[in-house]
């Protein structure tokens, strides 16, 4: 062993690896319940509550979708979801009856995302019609 300085040793040499410590971490309870058990999707709550809260948070702060205008666009950055977005957070944002709309959409769409992903002509005719509803939406030129 080297002194460094008053108290301080550094050990040299190669390190014996501790077998009681090895076999300690990997036969912890919570690791055996961990490999056989897995939880469906959804089901973070239940594994992880402090993860599973955070992530809730989050997305619900961040980037919020158009949940319809993604679906039936198939990408959430497509301009026409950027358009609706940017509408949202400009104009809606400013106005009651905007909020409340805003607050109404976030609470059925994904509900209905869910319902009728699958259905195609649903999803044509609804993208006739956003894209009817983005074409009306006036482009915000800069000054």
């Amino acid at each position: 062993m080297a002194v460094l300085a008053e108290g301080m040793t550094l050990k040299i040499g190669i390190r014996k690896p501790s077998v009681k410590k090895r076999i300690a971490a990997r036969t912890s309870l919570k690791r055996m319940v961990r490999s056989k058990v897995r939880a469906p999707k959804g089901f973070g709550w239940l594994t992880n509550p402090k993860k599973a809260a955070y992530n809730r948070v989050y997305n619900r702060t961040t980037k919020k979708a158009c949940y319809i205008a993604t679906a039936v666009y198939n990408d959430p950055d497509a301009w026409q979801v950027e358009k609706l977005r940017n509408y949202r957070d400009t104009v809606l944002t400013n106005h009651l009856l905007g909020l409340i709309f805003i607050w109404l959409y976030y609470e059925v769409s994904p509900h209905l995302v869910l319902l009728f992903k699958d259905i195609r002509p649903l999803n044509y005719v609804v993208r006739k019609l956003l894209d009817v509803v983005v074409r009306e939406i006036p482009t915000s030129e800069p000054p």
